[in-house]
């Protein structure tokens, strides 16, 4: 049978979106609990990062380092797991929870739990009524809508020296869980291969499923490829649907390396800021914006835990580039609660971005930053260039020598942020 190659292209393409994120997710998970190197640190098991990230952190696309993370890969298929988080006293942390498609289905922590220890009983779709029935006195019952779930916990540190005190709150976070040998993934990723992509979907698609009202869309996927549990579909597909795969194939991911039209805000007096939409994090039917933010920001968190915005270009429009320098000015008052921090970022060639080697190990700048020089109302002007300031190091942010992007961020944002009615400056290019 002959296939109208306009439309087979469009469903591949359609497909391949929907699926990304789920892709991505796996892929990460296998890398972080079954790769060789990373052999030790197996699911339902929390991992604490005890140093910063830096540029050698290749792992998750923009790292920040602002936060020390302590991190789980839940299987949840046999039985719910017990998180139990000790009073952090005025310190920021949050507790993120992840489905396999990334949508943030809860955001644990001060904002939404309230200051002191807190113990949480997460349960997986089969254990939402035995676990409510069995729920020990003081906890908080969370419903997660799969078994594959990405526990990100971020706890604010103030530079190593702040180390061994957030080490020490680290050891009192405490997860059980069922003693069963959580499911490992068959599928080995494999980026460059399309029927590899097709496995390790349809893998995930078995363990975790998709919601009931997007059932008939994935059903009519099913000679793409796209069958849940179907490790070998490639083999099976009809010739010109794995030719047209093949075609496609190179330039798919390149596709989400920009940002979709109408769901990027635009923000600063000539708009180089880009800020997610207000689902950022929960994206609903926003599947390109879902895969897109999947590739660039794997984890982000929803705005009203954390605003994110980047930038490429300066206020003229033109591409941030090493070989020029260029100046941030930031505002006395900040609209946080918490924290803000301007990150760097190199690109690879796939689009992922990283923070860059450079001489005094900086990788972000922000309110927390020991010796900053302010101006006399408060204000700051942050020195962003590849070579080191002639005035000093003091508000320097490194950049690479070539091509980069920047991200700035916003913890417990308030009201002005949340509503669009902050406007920060775009970065100005600086002559010579």
């Amino acid at each position: 049978m002959t296939l109208n190659a306009t439309t087979l292209d469009q469903r591949i393409g359609d497909a391949f979106v929907y699926t990304f994120p789920l892709h991505d997710v796996a892929r990460t998970r296998w890398r972080l609990t079954q790769q060789e190197a990373t052999r030790g640190k197996p699911p339902n098991r929390l991992h604490h990062s005890r140093h910063l990230l830096d540029d050698r952190a290749r792992q998750v696309t923009m790292p920040n380092n602002d936060t020390l993370y302590s991190s789980a890969w839940l299987d949840l298929s046999d039985a719910p797991v017990t998180l139990a988080m000790p009073d952090m006293g005025d310190r920021y942390y949050s507790v993120a929870l992840l489905d396999a498609f990334t949508n943030n289905f809860a955001c644990l922590g001060p904002r939404t739990n309230g200051p002191g220890a807190h113990t949480f009983v997460i349960a997986g779709p089969a254990h939402h009524a035995s676990a409510a029935k069995a729920l020990p006195v003081g906890a908080t019952l969370v419903r997660a809508p799969c078994n594959d779930v990405w526990l990100l916990t971020r706890t604010l540190i103030d530079g190593e020296h702040d180390a061994p005190a957030v080490h020490a709150l680290q050891e009192q976070m405490q997860l059980q869980a069922s003693t069963r040998e959580p499911e490992r993934f068959v599928t080995t990723p494999d980026e460059s291969s399309p029927a590899a992509y097709l496995s390790l979907v349809n893998e995930a698609l078995a363990r975790n499923g998709v919601p009931a009202e997007e059932q008939f869309m994935v059903d009519g996927w099913a000679d793409l490829g796209i069958r849940g549990g179907s490790l070998d579909a490639w083999s099976t597909l009809d010739p010109q649907v794995r030719d047209a795969w093949t075609r496609l194939w190179p330039a798919l991911r390149h596709r989400l390396e920009h940002p979709p039209k109408g769901s990027i805000r635009r923000s600063g007096p000539k708009g180089s800021w880009l800020s997610g939409t207000d689902h950022i994090g929960n994206f609903g039917k926003d599947y390109v914006y879902r895969a897109y933010i999947a590739l660039v920001g794997l984890g982000a968190l929803e705005r009203a835990e954390a605003i994110y915005a980047t930038a490429q270009v300066d206020g003229d429009g033109q591409a941030f580039d090493g070989g020029h320098r260029y100046r941030l000015h930031v505002p006395a008052n900040m609209p946080v609660d918490a924290f803000w921090s301007l990150s760097m970022y190199e690109f690879e060639p796939d689009g992922r971005r990283f923070f860059t080697a450079n001489p005094i190990r900086r990788y972000a700048i922000g309110d927390r930053t020991p010796g900053l020089i302010r101006n006399a109302d408060g204000s700051l002007d942050i020195a962003i260039q590849h070579a080191q300031p002639e005035a000093g190091t003091a508000n320097w942010l490194p950049a690479p020598a070539g091509r980069f992007s920047m991200a700035l961020r916003y913890y417990h944002p308030q009201a002005d942020l949340i509503e669009h009615r902050f406007v920060m400056a775009d970065t100005e290019r600086v002559a010579g």
